[in-house]
């Protein structure tokens, strides 16, 4: 039965993967017919890797948080918060790498926070981390002002430059990004006690596993990854605004889910999850080249996910045993 269930679990993975390529093959055909061949040119495909770097690089780490059976609404907050204050740091004279540093030091620290609040004060993870998304959105708007803050050239080096001359840093950080958590999730005692842990929490407990802090653990990891977003995000700019990262947590979400990442927790990867967001960045690319207005663009984008959960939610289940 064992054996059974584990070919069965290698099939599906199979089929889950297999749809999203052949999705990915049918956008970029329809694209292509309906924008007169401009969306399959080398440089747009470009253009929607570097699109999907924010996207994929924070829903790596929402990842860890979603397979630990756990949700994370803060990361848009944790983005703006740590652009903000990496961008004030750099405006008063601090070196840019330290302050991006800084950067990634907060934005673990606020995931911990979330984490600490959910396993010891045992706060609900969704209403947890809606608060903290307005908390941390509110501190960014008020230490700004409301305003954008402009920076230095030199530290556009992360989002506009160019590995090589020839591959966009963003797609590189994407990249490193999606190894570092295979390899985390996959390779180490923690990737396992994660899946563990988010699929049967009181089993993992009776195992010996220290769940809470294994949670915990995978809120900062989400921190950490929003505020490596937000690294970017101010590079590619080359300033730091209180609105930016709008409905990022919703894109994060849906990458995973798209990918295979399984709400309920213990099911998924960080490689269907950059598979999902390169998916969502195609689909928004493809609606602004071929014209679609602003608002025809969410209901789209929306039925295009929805269709797409639909039918990946459909194939599972006739895997299930």
């Amino acid at each position: 039965m064992g054996r059974l269930r584990s070919q069965v679990s290698i099939n599906r993975t199979l089929l889950e993967k297999g749809t999203l390529f052949a999705a990915l093959v049918v956008f970029i055909v329809i694209f292509s017919v309906a924008s007169g061949g401009k969306y399959a040119s080398p440089i747009n495909l470009m253009n929607i890797l570097v699109a999907a770097s924010l996207t994929g690089i924070v829903a790596i780490g929402m990842t860890f948080v979603i397979l630990g059976a756990g949700i994370d609404l803060s990361v848009s907050g944790i983005t703006v918060l740590t652009g903000i204050s990496g961008a004030m740091m750099m405006d008063s004279g601090l070196n840019w790498l330290f302050s991006c540093f800084l950067m990634l030091i907060l934005g673990s620290l606020i995931g911990l926070v979330n984490g600490l609040s959910i396993t010891k004060l045992k706060m609900v993870p969704f209403v947890t981390t809606m608060a903290m998304m307005n908390i941390t959105r509110g501190i960014a708007r008020t230490l700004s002002n409301g305003k954008t803050i402009t920076l230095s050239e030199e530290v556009t080096v992360f989002g506009l430059g160019r590995l090589f001359g020839v591959i966009p840093i963003p797609i590189v950080m994407l990249a490193v990004s999606m190894v570092v958590g295979f390899i985390i999730l996959l390779k180490t005692t923690y990737g396992r006690e994660v899946y563990a842990t988010g699929g049967n929490q009181k089993a993992a407990w009776l195992a010996g596993l220290k769940s809470d802090r294994i949670i915990m653990l995978t809120y900062a990891v989400s921190g950490f990854f929003a505020a490596l977003g937000a690294v970017l995000v101010i590079s590619r700019l080359q300033s730091a605004a209180p609105t930016m990262g709008q409905n990022l947590e919703l894109d994060c979400i849906a990458a995973c889910v798209i990918g295979g990442t399984s709400l309920v927790g213990g099911e998924g990867g960080v490689g269907g999850t950059l598979l999902g967001a390169i998916l969502i960045a195609m689909i928004n690319n493809g609606l602004n080249i071929t014209g679609v207005t602003p608002f025809m663009q969410e209901i789209a984008k929306g039925l295009i996910i929805f269709i797409v959960i639909a039918i990946d939610a459909a194939k599972r289940s006739r895997w299930q045993v």
